[in-house]
């Protein structure tokens, strides 16, 4: 007798199907299904389980609607989702990019042998220096953080990246 594999779902190579976003209000995200209306997720590209999830959560939602008229409804909740994740990919983005920033300002510091405390000092001229340049990216300047604490810790990090990367070199060598 010899045992029958289990079946696995991921394994069945579904794809998403265009038509169940006018039909059923759902888009493909990440590999997942997402609903436009509730932004809920199904794992599984199966028309049953979005039909099943649009039939008991949202029957009533456009059953009044033209084709033309769902269509419509379907681009616009779409483009309504692709506006909140567009808006946290920036926010992300921004915040990343004020990191880097201060690192790289805590490295500068580090390696001109000045005090950690100085970097409030810094921070304090590049937030008025970009009032008085470019007031649009005075509110980027403010959100890097160069505390005494931050800049040390942060300094830390790059030392123990550094003796990391030192060691790799003399273990490949």
């Amino acid at each position: 007798m010899s045992r029958q594999k289990k079946r696995k779902v991921d394994s069945e190579c579904r794809v998403f199907n265009k038509e169940w976003t006018t039909k059923y209000f759902f888009t493909e995200v990440r590999s997942t299904a997402v609903c436009l209306i509730c932004q809920e997720t199904v794992e599984v590209f199966k028309e049953y389980n979005i039909s099943r999830h649009f039939a008991t959560k949202h029957a009533n939602y456009a059953s009044k609607q033209s084709p033309q008229e769902r269509a419509a409804t379907a681009q616009r909740l779409t483009a309504n989702l692709q506006t909140q994740q567009n808006l946290f990919h920036r926010q992300t983005a921004i915040q990343e990019s004020s990191t880097k920033a201060g690192f790289l300002l805590a490295f500068k510091l580090a390696k001109a042998s000045k005090p950690f405390s100085e970097g409030e000092f810094l921070k304090e001229c590049m937030v008025e220096t970009a009032g008085l340049l470019c007031l649009e990216s005075k509110v980027k300047f403010e959100q890097i953080s160069l505390s005494h604490r931050t800049v040390t810790r942060r300094v830390e990090l790059i030392d123990k990246d550094i003796s990391q990367q030192i060691k790799q070199k003399g273990q490949v060598n």
